[in-house]
């Protein structure tokens, strides 16, 4: 049983588990000295407990998503969406943001856009992530302003990237350029996390890093990409797969 991915996250969210462990430590050390009131006590033992289960489902769901669900392989896209000719994938420029679309649909032409950002995406994790492993070959690129020609792709995939764009007006430019850039037949497939009790439950407060259901519909409808279905893959990851909306139905 493999768990590379698993620890190569942890690595890039390592202060967080050093606290932990230093946490544990500390209380572990309060809980047992006899002259520290009871009540210290027993807040030492609770946080204790906290510490230690974040640390583990972290780790865990991080495990199970990444080493053992099907989510990095792409295979699951073959059952999702028809074969393209012509698609795009946006990616963080991680192993852990990136599908192999050429071995997925290997007879189509492809395009792989990193978005990342240093001065707008400071997230810790993802800034020692970057500085640790090399970026996936891709085409550095601005959300706002992708470099694909209009109604170009067949498929456009956002893997695990579009929570990290952290300014809302930022993210309705980002939708828009989604839009713009799939062809009127084809799909935009949104992978991501959500803001939910699974994340909550694994992550505890780091579940606010991550954006809830609503906002990637009201991003959608926005810039007039109707639903078409959504899955789980693991209960810390959901697939959206949208559809353009014609101009003679938008708002209507």
């Amino acid at each position: 049983m493999s768990f590379a991915h698993a620890k190569r996250i942890a690595g890039y969210n390592r202060p967080l588990y050093a606290a932990a462990a230093a946490g544990i430590l500390l209380g572990l050390l309060v809980t047992s000295w006899r002259g520290s009131p009871a009540a210290l006590r027993w807040a030492a033992f609770v946080g204790v407990i906290l510490a230690a289960w974040f640390a583990f489902a972290s780790f865990s769901a991080f495990h199970w998503m990444f080493d053992r669900s099907p989510l990095l392989s792409g295979r699951w896209l073959a059952n999702t969406v028809p074969p393209p000719s012509r698609w795009v994938e946006i990616n963080a420029g991680l192993e852990e943001t990136t599908v192999p679309l050429a071995d997925v649909f290997p007879g189509a032409t492809g395009k792989v856009l990193d978005i990342y950002d240093p001065a707008s995406m400071t997230e810790p994790a993802i800034t020692r992530a970057r500085q640790q492993a090399a970026p996936a070959a891709s085409l550095t690129a601005q959300p706002t302003s992708l470099p694909v020609d209009t109604a170009w792709a067949d498929l456009v995939l956002v893997m695990l990237a579009a929570h990290e764009i952290r300014d809302r007006r930022a993210r309705e430019n980002f939708f828009a350029e989604l839009r713009r850039i799939v062809a009127p037949a084809g799909k935009v497939v949104l992978v991501e996390h959500l803001r939910d009790l699974p994340a909550a439950l694994a992550f505890g407060p780091g579940m606010f890093h991550f954006l809830p259901r609503h906002e990637w519909l009201r991003l959608a409808n926005l810039a007039r990409l109707e639903l078409e279905t959504e899955r789980p893959i693991t209960p810390f990851v959901r697939v959206f797969v949208y559809r353009p909306i014609p101009p003679s139905t938008a708002g209507g």
